[in-house]
């Protein structure tokens, strides 16, 4: 079920009102059964038979929690009932989305070696929407169980609910069990203040999806996937940069909005990457759930930075490439997570140096970075390494009167870029004086200041404009660019 779409607009004020009318009282439970149930319908909106596997993950990462948890289990004990839970969950997801993939890498060596193409089994399935994202959340309770971080609940309830919660279930927060878990053992309240305070954010998240992010996505197939060239190329990945940051920030900001909603606060996603001065502050400003998920469980693990500098290189090389075949099973998502951890290698160090004068240095330093990245999400939205390159050579300052050929029109391309530009502004804005609050919650505290009918003028036309441009683009099925990982 997509926020987006017609069937969530129903199925969230059911939810609420029987959430608030009737289960979140006085039985913890039963509340946490109602979350469970809903959760599962908003999964199993999408495909039914997959609800068995997030089941079965939830069971298998609960009950491994509760053996691991035992006193009398020897740490030899623990260790090898954490192992099972990993291999478990982590062999159910290569299953679904690494098999293929590896088979036809093994296939391309041996044709590499001279060896002829040997008989091969593929699996002719479906990725399962979300499940790159519910299995690391499971899989952390497990680990933060062994390394005593958290003890192991004995509610099924609970911890079934912590694990498919259907606002952020299938695209993050990535959430850990010490921060969403324990706000299931209690009954939640919420005031008028909280509640206005999630629905301007997820108007702020469906204004970023469907004004700028869904018109982006129009020109953006239109370069990548017609072999632009010149300067529409050159803008189309540009483009598409901030079509995947406000894509996935959109869905973020709908998914915490959705949260608090029902009493639950989720962490924070994103925190104005495209402005950072350095490629690591970089990383802790994307998918912040992700890349904190990355630097717990695999880069300390892996001996982080305490065995020198070369050790530090090849654990960062490897967090990459793995975090890049996380996002997907292909050489390109390899290449891209490669590229930035060299960007982070070669490039901090030089940019660390320049420190004045400020604002110029920081001005430079963000764009230098965003540059690079855009550079390097060409091989993340390419459709194969070939088109990557194809989509890199035609890079260019030319061509310009084609611009208007990719499926936005000068009004709309012109229209696309105000808008664009506005929400930067506004970004660097908060950046410069309040550097401790997002967007949303300066726009917030502005309109509060203003008179009682503007401020609900504001609110009408804000909701007119998504709702007008809920539809943009023909053919663009408007889903968020991460359900497919």
């Amino acid at each position: 079920m997509l926020f987006n779409s017609f069937a969530f607009a129903l199925f969230l004020p059911i939810v609420f009102i029987l959430y608030w009318a009737l289960f979140n009282r006085k039985n913890v439970d039963l509340r946490n059964l109602f979350v469970l149930i809903a959760s599962y319908v908003f999964y199993g909106w999408w495909d039914w038979k997959f609800l068995l596997l997030i089941a079965l993950t939830s069971f298998a990462s609960w009950g491994t929690g509760l053996l691991i948890g035992r006193d009398e289990q020897s740490d030899r004990n623990k260790k090898t009932w954490l192992v099972v839970n990993l291999v478990l969950n982590l062999g159910i997801l290569a299953v679904f989305k690494y098999y293929n993939f590896f088979v036809d890498s093994v296939v391309s060596m041996l044709a590499v070696m001279g060896v002829e193409r040997a008989h091969t089994a593929t699996l002719n399935i479906i990725l399962p929407v979300g499940i790159s994202f519910y299995t690391f959340q499971a899989l952390s309770y497990s680990i933060d169980v062994y390394r005593k971080q958290v003890a192991p609940t004995r509610n099924w309830l609970q911890f079934f609910a912590f694990v498919s919660f259907f606002p952020q279930l299938v695209a993050g927060p990535i959430e850990r069990a010490k921060n969403l878990l324990p706000q299931f053992s209690s009954i939640r309240s919420i005031d008028y203040r909280t509640m206005r305070s999630a629905l301007l954010l997820m108007a702020w998240g469906f204004f970023k999806k469907i004004m700028i992010a869904d018109r982006l996505a129009v020109f953006v197939e239109g370069t990548f996937d017609n072999g632009a060239s010149g300067l529409p190329m050159l803008l189309g990945a540009v483009f598409f940069a901030f079509q995947l940051y406000l894509d996935f920030s959109a869905y973020s900001d709908i998914a915490i909005g959705t949260a608090k909603l029902f009493g639950f606060d989720l962490m924070t996603n994103f925190r104005r990457p495209y402005l950072s001065t350095s490629f690591s502050n970089f990383w802790k400003r994307w998918h912040i759930s992700l890349s904190s998920w990355f630097m717990d469980y695999l880069y300390i693990p892996l001996g982080g930075n305490r065995k020198g500098q070369l050790r530090k290189y090849v654990n960062l090389l490897i967090v990459f490439a793995v975090s890049g075949l996380w996002h997907g099973a292909s050489w390109n998502f390899v290449i891209w997570g490669v590229l930035n951890v060299l960007f982070m290698i070669a490039l901090d160090p030089v940019i660390r140096k320049w420190e004045s004068p400020a604002l110029l240095s920081r001005a430079v330093k963000s764009v230098l970075i965003f540059s690079c990245y855009a550079l390097s999400l060409v091989f993340f939205r390419a459709k194969g390494f070939d088109t990557a390159i194809t989509c890199l050579t035609n890079l260019g300052f030319d061509n310009a009167a084609a611009m208007t050929t990719f499926g936005l029109n000068a009004v709309e391309l012109k229209l696309t870029a105000w808008l664009l530009a506005g929400l930067m502004l506004i970004e660097v804005l908060v950046e410069s004086f309040a550097v401790q609050k997002s967007a949303y919650e300066v726009i917030d505290a502005s309109i509060q200041k203003i008179p009682f009918y503007v401020r609900w003028a504001i609110y009408i036309a804000l909701v007119l404009s998504v709702l007008f441009f809920g539809q943009y683009g023909g053919g663009n099925e408007h889903s968020f660019i991460y359900f497919q990982f």
